[in-house]
């Protein structure tokens, strides 16, 4: 996981430097924030529930139309390395870490105001990772599963003095990953797919 985060930093930063030669207009944002899970609950009726785990996130957006209302393509990232998992039932998982890739559009309302709150959507992958053994102490022989996803998500940012090389904003979002599939608990589970909420605050670059 920790190689996929390096990656992905890497390839925001050859961005970075590339959109800066060509005075593209462009924005990467670095956040941190917290990943809840809601509860879920097993065929048999018994509670799953999810510590809160820290979240990194990371995201790249390119203007596609300016304006007052402005359209941008954007690719948020996101990783939460240890939502720990508690349950009656001793053939779940006892941990879970996730990471998402989501491509999306995002609408930003009064662009170049000192607050300017926006909406996102789309659709993407995830990578998931359960607990070496289950709650039983029997070994997980399938931690690792891949996943469609669709992100929905809203926010703001504003504006601030500061810039170092390129302006800063601040900014704060919530953001819902919704896996279309469950995480491999070893035991039937209620429902479909699985929300991961991300809340988060941090800065965004302009460029």
């Amino acid at each position: 996981m920790s190689k996929l985060i390096g990656i992905v930093l890497a390839s925001l930063l050859l961005c970075l430097s590339a959109s800066a030669q060509t005075e593209t207009k462009n924005e990467v944002g670095l956040s941190l924030g917290a990943g809840l899970v809601p509860q879920r609950t097993t065929a048999a009726g018994q509670p799953i529930n999810f510590g809160a785990s820290i979240a990194f996130s990371a995201d790249y957006a390119r203007l596609i139309r300016n304006g007052k209302t402005s359209l941008f393509a954007e690719f948020p990232f996101v990783a939460e390395p240890s939502n720990s998992v508690q349950s009656a039932n001793l053939q779940s998982i006892v941990s879970l870490a996730t990471i998402f890739v989501v491509p999306s559009l995002k609408v930003k309302f009064a662009s170049g105001g000192g607050i300017s709150p926006w909406l996102s959507g789309g659709f993407g992958y995830g990578i998931r990772e359960g607990s070496e053994f289950f709650g039983n102490g029997q070994r997980n022989a399938s931690r690792y599963q891949s996943t469609g996803a669709a992100q929905f998500g809203a926010g703001g940012d504003v504006r601030t003095p500061i810039k170092i090389l390129f302006p800063i904003s601040l900014s704060g979002e919530v953001r819902d990953y919704y896996s279309v599939s469950n995480p491999t608990f070893s035991t039937a589970v209620q429902g479909g797919g699985q929300h991961n909420v991300v809340v988060s605050g941090g800065m965004v670059l302009s460029f």
